[in-house]
């Protein structure tokens, strides 16, 4: 799909600052990393990372439509549709070492961003996926069709802290649709098979969380040519924002690594 194209079907340009927010620019980091929310997330999911990063890494966050300061912006269609528009935007700005990272359903999309970037001739140090199965081996799902009190019940089962969102009947009203949106991208979301990408691929798994398997994450195995690892983390699908502090911590010395030698967790 050509940038017209993609132009055209959101109604308006996006570029980099309409893509992505850096909460605290380093123009001399000698690396970024890019990341991508979950499903009904938002930049400022992973706003409180940035006072853990050192100063050689830039943290940019993937802003989607119809949330925080892209709220009124057309929904996506499809996931792959989502990914165009981001690796678009993304693709001028890979100027050094750039990792990128995604959450739940943000893995996937950082996956597919990563395919497309790929094909524009830019090379990634690392891609890490986050709390959700390969593409391939995704599980049939469809809490999109269920109705508000169905949908709610999942987002704050998964994440309980969201639960404040929805006590206001106003707030309620304006975030359901994108969130039901986002669901019904990941959910319609359905490779048939691996399209290994040439980025390194780092799984991240969580001990109590029911939304992916060992051998669900060890599917992400067969999307890369290159290497691929296996990380064990303790907490739930969010335990990355359970005790951000240590998993910053791991993560920057992962991102330290050079050659990659990425630390084995408990």
């Amino acid at each position: 799909m050509s940038n017209t194209d993609l132009t055209a079907r959101q109604g308006r340009a996006v570029g980099y600052d309409a893509c992505y927010r850096v909460y605290r620019p380093r123009p001399a980091a000698r690396l970024r990393l890019v990341c991508f929310p979950h499903a009904g997330g938002s930049a400022s999911f992973y706003q409180r990372w940035v006072r853990h990063m050192p100063d050689w890494v830039e943290l940019v966050i993937a802003r989607y439509p119809d949330r925080e300061d892209r709220l009124g912006e057309e929904l996506p269609d499809t996931l792959e549709l989502l990914a165009e528009q981001l690796a678009a935007a993304l693709a001028p700005a890979i100027d050094r070492p750039t990792v990128i990272l995604g959450h739940s359903m943000g893995a996937a999309v950082a996956y597919e961003v990563t395919r497309r970037l790929e094909r524009r001739g830019r090379s990634l140090a690392r891609l890490i996926v986050s709390a959700h199965p390969a593409p391939h081996r995704q599980r049939p799902n469809a809490v999109h069709r269920m109705d508000d009190e169905g949908l709610i019940a999942d987002v704050v089962g998964l994440n309980p802290e969201s639960a404040a969102r929805f006590e206001d009947p106003g707030l309620r009203q304006l975030v359901l649709p994108t969130i039901r949106n986002d669901y019904r991208l990941i959910e319609m979301y359905r490779p048939p098979a691996p399209r290994p990408v040439h980025t390194p691929i780092a799984a991240v798994i969580n001990l109590d969380d029911r939304e992916v398997s060992a051998d669900e994450a060890r599917g992400w195995s067969e999307c890369t040519r290159a290497d691929f690892e296996l990380h064990r983390m303790p907490g739930g699908h969010f335990y990355l924002v359970d005790d951000d502090r240590e998993f910053v911590r791991w993560l920057v010395t992962a991102l330290r690594a050079d050659p990659p030698t990425w630390p084995s967790t408990p």
